[in-house]
């Protein structure tokens, strides 16, 4: 199964070096030239925003150069303006195509804004002239992994092994995990674990566990990762599923309780606490949540059911609707199709009900389950 991203201690969010790039003094006059050189000067001593105020000062001068917005980009980058640097590098790559290290600076400014799809690209681009550069290969696997494009990032990271570098051991093994290939991730992170207290790392493993049904053996791996680092993103939630897969609901409603007050805008957890509600039989407050996920991806289909199916049971109007926009999202959902047929053959529209019976019959015999999995429903990411 897929789990929420959990963000693995990769060097790559801090270590990943940026590329300056520096003016040939022939291609400015001499005043500017000036201009151009107490920016870097101010850039080398770190003062980064008097550096950047030099830079745009000489880009008012010479504007169509690239190598000063290059710099620029870096000056931003370093100031954690992630948004302006990568604005820069763009704009110095459409007056420069040349500048090949830019494409590795954008990809980084990317990744940092947490756009890891538009990384790739850049990576990718910049990989075709510095095929070996490893710094470059490993944020492109990291990338990857975080678009789940699991196989591609897998082999990234093979190829850079062997690899002293904690991360490209936990990047491969995380990518293990969402292949399905549980017991290569645990050879690996058996590894990784000697030694190490590495709530990551425990993370990953714990996902491995769950993926194999080891309930006990996951969660204790969980537990381990939260007393490390009580902080850590989305463990919560996995300790939810833990318990929604050992059938202890009111366990995963608490734990999805404490992912959803950790992280508000977290939708796994705020969907999979409004679902289970539901379920449950708790309408209010599962209409809470679910109307929050609901805002958060308008376009999920396992929401819009049970929010559908809760005004069914309402005989609220806006049953209809929500499911057919359901079933147009995910065509597979038997119980959504079953309830539109009640719908449709209370509103007299026999044609439209036979429709929907014939959708569930061929479901059944295709052995389609009847009931909604809230993990896995969860988990993809239909934004």
């Amino acid at each position: 199964m897929r789990a929420t991203r959990v963000q693995c201690s990769l060097g790559s969010r801090s270590s990943f070096k940026l590329i300056p790039l520096l003016l040939a003094g022939a291609l400015c006059a001499a005043d500017d030239r000036l201009l151009f050189e107490r920016a870097r000067a101010l850039e080398q001593a770190a003062d980064l925003p008097g550096a950047e105020a030099a830079y745009r000062a000489y880009l008012q001068q010479s504007p169509a150069s690239a190598e000063a917005l290059g710099n620029l980009g870096v000056v931003l980058a370093r100031q954690s303006k992630y948004e302006g640097a990568a604005a820069a590098y763009r704009q110095a790559l459409r007056i420069k195509p040349s500048l090949i290290a830019l494409r590795l600076n954008l990809g980084l400014a990317y990744y940092k804004m947490e756009k890891p799809e538009l990384a790739a690209g850049q990576l990718q681009l910049y990989l075709k002239r510095d095929p070996a550069n490893r710094q470059a290969r490993q944020l492109l696997a990291t990338s990857l992994l975080e678009t789940d494009r699991f196989v591609e990032a897998a082999g990234i990271f093979e190829s850079l092994l062997p690899a002293e570098e904690f991360s490209v051991r936990l990047g491969l093994a995380t990518a293990y995990v969402k292949l399905g290939r549980s017991a290569d991730a645990q050879r690996l992170l058996a590894q990784l674990l000697d030694g190490s207290e590495s709530p990551e790392a425990q993370v990953v493993l714990g996902q491995a566990l769950l993926a194999e049904n080891k309930l006990d053996e996951a969660e204790a791996a969980f537990r381990k990762a939260l007393d490390l680092n009580p902080a850590l993103a989305g463990v919560h939630f996995l300790l939810g599923a833990v318990k929604w897969k050992g059938q202890e609901i009111d366990d995963a409603i608490v734990e999805w309780r404490a992912e959803a007050a950790r992280a508000p805008a977290q939708f796994e957890a705020v969907f999979a606490l409004g679902a289970a509600l539901a379920e449950k039989g708790d309408a209010g407050e599962a209409r809470v949540w679910l109307e929050k996920a609901a805002h958060s991806r308008p376009n999920h289909g396992a929401t819009l059911y049970y929010l559908g199916k809760l005004a069914w049971k309402e005989k609220r109007p806006e049953a209809e609707e929500l499911l057919e926009r359901s079933v147009r999202l995910d065509p597979n959902n038997r119980a959504a199709h079953y309830l539109l047929t009640q719908i449709y053959r209370l509103q007299g529209r026999v044609r439209d009900a036979e429709r929907e019976l014939l959708e569930v019959k061929r479901l059944s015999e295709a052995s389609v389950r009847e009931d909604v999995d809230i993990l896995k429903r969860a988990l993809p990411r239909s934004r």
